[in-house]
């Protein structure tokens, strides 16, 4: 059954409704597939583009990052050294100020006599040991009398990598107050590169560490 509705001239009137826009068509997912251009994504020029900053930034980050591992390597290497060194020369004062007879002393070594522990003993320090072609060691020997001394080989080392009596440092280890003959006090004196053996040596420190101590020799002629 179909109504119409008449104007004032007679005519059919137009209906108020509007007819609905037409719906959007899905998109053909398989057309899509097949032509690559319709995509979003990036060109090929702009993937290498943002390869190569990538791989810049990454070089720049290794780089820092070894170079950080060199620094930290060479100063714990440096604050080793000199832990060892002090280490080895109060070693060296401590034995001397338990002295109460010295045999024979030189710029470099130094033979006495003293009592350890209750115990007498010999101690004798070369420090003039060929460690490298540039670098000395310090070679602690000891005995019970009337033993003799072992042979410098099988000695403790006690300060390595010491540059006294070489080309960069003519000053020796020991000296002697008031004199060689009768010491009373025996001077320090250990100079030894801050760079160790660290490699490369380009990273390595260039300066040389000196390090100073002494001891009183106070029995003097009190024991035997």
């Amino acid at each position: 059954m179909f109504v119409h509705f008449s104007t004032a001239l007679g005519g059919p009137r137009a209906p108020r409704w509007r007819p609905a826009p037409p719906r959007p068509r899905a998109r053909d997912h398989r057309s899509a597939a097949l032509n690559p251009s319709s995509e979003d994504g990036f060109s090929l020029i702009e993937l290498v583009v943002a390869v190569a900053m990538a791989l810049v930034l990454l070089g720049a980050t290794l780089t820092v990052l070894t170079s950080s591992q060199q620094i930290q390597a060479r100063d714990t290497e440096w604050a080793l050294s000199i832990q060892e060194a002090r280490a080895g020369l109060a070693r060296v004062a401590r034995d001397i100020r338990q002295a109460y007879s010295v045999k024979a002393v030189t710029s470099n070594s130094i033979d006495f006599e003293g009592t350890f522990a209750g115990i007498r003993k010999e101690i004798y320090y070369e420090c003039d040991v060929e460690q490298t072609t540039k670098l000395r060691e310090c070679v602690r020997l000891s005995a019970i009398p009337p033993a003799s001394l072992p042979s410098l080989s099988s000695g403790t080392v006690v300060v390595k990598n010491l540059l006294n009596d070489t080309s960069e440092e003519p000053e020796s280890v020991f000296s002697y107050s008031p004199n060689t003959i009768e010491p009373t006090y025996v001077k320090l004196k250990a100079v030894l590169p801050a760079s160790g053996t660290f490699k490369p040596a380009e990273k390595a420190y260039t300066h040389h560490v000196v390090l100073y101590s002494g001891a009183y020799i106070r029995e003097m002629n009190l024991g035997g």
